[in-house]
């Protein structure tokens, strides 16, 4: 297959290289080089809920120069933001601590997904491609409530999509890419057009890619091929009214996971969504949004390249499906802007794991329930307020969401008796979440920014329902628990920003969380529950702790963008303490007992960070070419109670650079630790059977052309 794209790429690019020059013979002059046709108008959101909470955007020229090939690993640019590296792809990412279903990810502003994988080797940014990506925003923090629970954060991955335009037109862009290493091909094609009334978009795109080798020469098996296609109408019957229809369907094919015990054979993603805005609706009636969506994932995977497959072929097969709505409307009243809303969501989640036994012919199959027809509804209500007092902007917003959950029977039987059964499976709990903040202008140059927030959220399916499957950083089988509590998030943020008008910004923040019934899990004696995994010490089961807290810290400066010549720097730590842990005791692989610890770090804590970028501006910035310099400490603070280990710290030296030759054509690339360091982060997981670390890639040249005419 790779042979057949190295052959096939020169003769895209030969075809598009006529086309682009037709096209500019026959516009007789170049355009002007700007990145946005201005014949192009955007809809936009008119009444952006207030921002005293830190935010942060990357846009697609940012995205465009970075060497990720997913969403997840794009998101370690941002200053306390990490990811759980378990293969090649989809790493899971992580906000100040906060992972999983403690962070909030959507689509365009509402659409969630919800993977099949147990052990998330599908999480929700695994499904979009990171070439459909217009930009990234994250929302550190429990205090953007508008787009459903949000207990440590919003992660909204915005598409591309068609705009109106004033005359009828169609644009055809392209993009090839390639990664050493991973001998890895990346290809996207695009058209789009339209008018001021109807307008769409079709778009393509190819993701081969091979084993990587880290920086000690080794091997690792990390192999994917993702494909997928998009088709998008817009319609706008009346002025200021706009209606979309979004349709996504994407494939997984062969994503190896070394790091967990099975791989991804086969995913087969489809997502829909209708959405409609109306602006400038009345007098006070500024905005109306209206979303309806629905997300279906087919998650196929086994573990027939494991090396223990020779005696128990284990093949797992799971539904989900995630789909809801929301609405809101934005009214302003003088210096005063409402937004209300309500928002809905049905997560729906069923799989067997079917374990084929080589050497017991009596009993060669077995069917296991990962989850049994569970089920998630959440129901919420928000309003969001704001006003401006002069030099003083002040936000606030509550939410209420009335969550309730249900499953068939938790029963787990062999040879006819029932190892374990739970028939308490019905749960619901109506959440209360709010925030309040402020923004003051000191001056001109000086700013600080104050956020209080409380976000609660119901536990998740595998926290609830999971049977028996080793999906925690343990070694350990996991047992839900339909009767947990919700877990809230009390958290304060202070910040800074120091702006001179045509020079430097520097800016800073610090935050404190609070975390009430914080979910984690405790060991059930083999009376009670067995483990069904070979190798793992026992079973635990989901329960509230107490309280946990964390805090960290972040900075970033930022050069004047007039001159030609720039620098960006950031640093960003999280520190994160269980007041008092229960570690247990294991020898000869048993559990021999247990003791307490005080003052436990929670695990899965990324290190201190920090990063320096240098960069300088050819031609007008047509040319920018951009060193980086990436310093990570070793990580000493671990969980005794998780059996976490250290990691020692690791410097990067990387390399990137985009050329824009005219409107049509523009180059990136660059090289990734150019020094090829052997090198693994923090929070990458360990290669199941063995006893190495999961090694990030060693030295990678890459480089993509887009097309665009």
């Amino acid at each position: 297959m790779t042979n057949n794209n190295a052959m096939k790429t020169p003769v895209y690019l030969g075809l598009l290289f006529i086309l682009l020059v037709a096209r500019h013979v026959q516009a007789q002059q170049e355009e002007p080089d700007t990145l946005v046709r201005l014949e192009t108008f955007e809809i936009i959101d008119t009444q952006r809920p207030p921002q005293a909470y830190p935010v942060i955007s990357l846009d697609r020229l940012e995205i465009d120069v970075l060497p990720a090939h997913d969403i997840g690993g794009l998101m370690r640019s941002i200053p306390n933001v990490n990811g759980i590296r378990k293969g090649g792809t989809a790493l899971d990412p992580v906000i100040r601590g906060f992972k999983y279903s403690q962070l909030n990810v959507q689509l365009n502003g509402g659409q969630k997904i919800e993977g099949g994988c147990p052990n998330r080797m599908d999480a929700a940014v695994a499904h979009i491609d990171i070439d459909d990506i217009r930009a990234l925003e994250v929302i550190k923090g429990p205090f953007a409530l508008r787009y459903g629970p949000n207990f440590g954060g919003v992660v909204n991955m915005k598409t591309i999509r068609p705009l109106p335009q004033r005359e009828f037109k169609i644009n055809v862009g392209a993009m090839m890419g390639y990664e050493s290493n991973w001998n890895g091909f990346k290809n996207r094609l695009s058209i789009d057009g339209g008018n001021d009334k109807v307008y769409f978009s079709l778009s393509g795109n190819i993701k081969k890619y091979g084993n990587y080798e880290d920086g000690n020469g080794n091997e690792v098996r990390s192999e994917f091929e993702k494909y997928n296609y998009t088709a998008q109408l817009g319609v706008s019957p009346f002025k200021n009214n706009y209606v979309m229809i979004s349709f996504d369907q994407s494939y997984g094919r062969d994503v190896m996971f070394p790091a967990l015990p099975m791989d991804e054979r086969k995913d087969d993603t489809r997502l829909m969504s209708l959405d409609y805005k109306a602006i400038s609706i009345g007098n006070n009636f500024d905005e109306f949004n209206a979303k309806v969506y629905i997300s279906d994932v087919s998650h196929l995977m086994d573990n027939k390249q494991r090396p223990f497959s020779d005696t128990v072929v284990a093949v797992s097969d799971i539904q989900a499906r995630n789909y809801g709505f929301r609405v809101e409307g934005s009214f302003s009243f003088g210096e005063n802007i409402f937004v209300f809303g309500t928002d809905y969501e049905h997560i729906l989640k069923d799989g067997d794991r079917v374990k084929t036994k080589i050497l017991e012919p009596t009993m060669p199959v077995m069917r296991e329930k990962l989850w049994n027809d569970a089920q998630i509804q959440n129901n919420g209500l928000f309003i969001l307020y704001r006003r401006t007092f002069g030099e003083f902007v002040m936000d606030a917003a509550a939410r209420i969401d009335y969550n309730r959950a249900n499953s068939g029977e938790m029963k787990l039987v062999k040879m006819g008796n029932v190892v374990y059964e739970d028939t308490e499976v019905k749960s619901d709990y109506t959440n209360i979440s709010a925030s309040v903040g402020g923004q003051y202008y000191i001056s001109e140059k000086f700013s600080l920014n104050l956020s209080l927030g409380r976000g609660v959220r119901s536990p998740d399916m595998n926290e609830r329902y999971i049977m028996f499957l080793p999906i925690g950083y343990d070694n350990y089988d996991y047992l839900g628990n339909p009767q947990l509590k919700p877990e809230a998030n009390n958290e304060v943020d202070l910040s800074a920003k120091l702006a001179f008008p045509g020079a430097s910004t520097i800016e800073g923040g610090i935050f404190f969380s609070y975390v009430t019934d914080y979910i984690t899990a405790e060991l059930l004696p083999e009376s009670v529950a067995k483990p069904q995994t070979t190798g793992v010490y026992g079973v635990k089961q989901f329960y509230n702790e107490d309280y946990v807290f964390l805090r960290g810290f972040e900075l970033t400066y930022q050069s004047p963008v007039s001159k030609k010549w720039g620098v960006r720097a950031r640093a960003a730590c999280t520190w994160g303490v269980n007041p008092e842990a229960t570690k247990y005791i294991i020898e000869n692989g048993e559990v021999t007992g247990k003791e307490t610890v005080k003052n436990d770090p929670l695990p899965e804590i990324p290190p201190l960070e920090g990063a320096v970028d240098v960069f300088y501006k050819f031609f007008d910035g047509r040319l920018v070419p951009n060193v980086n310099v990436r310093m990570v400490a070793a990580q000493n603070d671990i969980s005794a109670a998780y059996m976490e280990e250290e990691s020692p710290g690791f410097v990067l030296l990387n390399f990137n650079f985009a050329y824009k030759f005219n409107t049509y054509l523009k180059v990136t690339g660059g090289v990734s630790n150019i020094l090829d360091k052997a090198y693994y982060e923090h929070l990458n997981r360990r290669i199941i059977g063995g006893k190495g670390n999961l090694y990030e890639p060693g030295r990678v040249f890459y480089m993509s052309i887009y097309f665009n005419i």
